[in-house]
């Protein structure tokens, strides 16, 4: 059933493990689903990711791995920062 994701903060949080933790990056690339769960993913989300995503590959280097962190960290701050609450007005009429 591959219908599970990661939370945006779980994918934030791994971004920068991949780019700062050599040794983790490394048994991502040859076993990401075992990785996933040592880093604290919900085996039940592991399992229900989409196979694509837990094949075996090599990842792109370091620095590209932290400006995707830096990025998605970014837009989703300043998605937060633009959103505009609706008000309502409530009148009276006589």
């Amino acid at each position: 059933m591959s219908d599970a994701t990661l939370t945006n903060a779980q994918a934030l949080k791994l971004l920068l493990e991949l780019a700062t933790n050599p040794g983790f990056r490394q048994r991502f690339e040859e076993k990401p689903a075992a990785a996933l769960v040592e880093f604290g993913i919900p085996h039940e989300t592991v399992v229900n990711l989409n196979a694509a995503c837990l094949a075996p590959a090599t990842l792109v280097d370091s620095k590209a791995l932290q400006k995707a962190h830096d990025e998605f960290k970014e837009k989703g701050v300043n998605a937060c920062l633009s959103m505009i609450s609706p008000h309502l007005k409530v009148g009276t009429t006589a």
